[in-house]
């Protein structure tokens, strides 16, 4: 009786390795914002940043195109640097008067982005998942 089941425990073990998502920067990413948090040097904390209401808030990350699509530009924004480790893809770029740098979890499919320029900076959580990388 133990065979079989040690038989079944590998197997379903295997099924869920294969079964998680490598966030690598392989594939396309929509990654929706769960909050967000806008920060300023001449505040003691920072104000919690609201959704607008009917529009389209997720990133879309295309590392193979090497850009990312966001509600708040119409142009893309390049990313100029790329990088994978065991737990993270790291994503850097900057665009006029700021730079803003990503991170997601390989795991989880996590987000954490921070945005900054010479008056303040934002920092956004969120979740990403593998799909298209342009909003249609």
């Amino acid at each position: 009786m133990k065979k079989p089941s040690l038989f079944v425990l590998a197997l379903l073990a295997a099924m869920a390795v294969g079964a998680a998502e490598d966030y690598d920067g392989s594939k396309p990413m929509i990654c929706a914002p769960a909050n967000g948090h806008d920060c300023t040097p001449a505040e003691k904390t920072c104000k919690r940043l609201k959704p607008e209401e009917g529009r389209d808030v997720n990133l879309y990350i295309d590392v193979a195109k090497m850009q990312v699509k966001t509600p708040y530009r119409t142009a893309e924004l390049p990313i100029q640097n790329v990088s994978n480790n065991t737990k993270s893809l790291i994503l850097q770029g900057t665009s006029l008067e700021f730079v803003w740098a990503a991170t997601v979890n390989r795991t989880t499919g996590r987000l954490t982005v921070a945005i900054a320029d010479r008056e303040g900076a934002y920092v956004i959580f969120g979740q990403c998942k593998l799909g298209e990388a342009s909003s249609q």
